[in-house]
């Protein structure tokens, strides 16, 4: 009798550790799939994160075009520049939010736009004279301008990851 029941211990035992086996492979095969989830969650948004930030860049150009390369002195008169610049310190804000997705593949050049338009939002919001309006405005312009393609190589490039997941 002790025998049989050493015997059937012994299979429920086998059994078990077979059960635990095979749930413990479950569990790491669920654990793999829910980080697989969080690596695409994560990708996502920095993907929207830097979708936005290419959609506010052509925003703010537009915005700043009022007073931008193809702007008139006549047509910068009646310009409130001040309002203008406030919309550029409000796109440097949020470049300087996302700077972290510019900084390893394009040695930050985020973070130097931003350094390179401070003094011109300065000047801008200050701007009386149509010629410093239009000098400061242009200035600006082109700088978001320069780095327009760098937000669009980003953005294309995040999305091609995502198509490739």
């Amino acid at each position: 009798m002790e025998s049989l029941l050493s015997i059937i211990g012994s299979i429920a035992s086998i059994f078990g550790a077979w059960w635990a086996l095979r749930e413990a492979q479950k569990s790491k095969a669920w654990a793999n799939k829910a980080e697989q989830i969080h690596d695409e969650l994560v990708h996502r948004r920095r993907l929207t994160e830097v979708a936005q930030v290419h959609s506010e860049t052509k925003r703010v150009l537009s915005v700043v075009a009022r007073i931008g390369p193809s702007c008139s002195q006549q047509q910068a008169k009646g310009v409130n520049t001040a309002d203008i610049a406030k919309e550029v310190e409000g796109y440097v804000r949020l470049v300087l939010e996302q700077c972290n997705h510019f900084s390893n593949i394009f040695g930050n050049q985020a973070v130097a736009l931003c350094d390179d338009l401070k003094d011109d939002i300065e000047r801008l919001a200050e701007a009386k004279a149509v010629e410093d309006k239009t000098r400061f405005g242009k200035s600006i312009y082109y700088k978001i301008q320069n780095f327009m393609p760098i937000v669009k190589q980003l953005s294309d490039d995040k999305r091609e990851h995502a198509k490739t997941n």
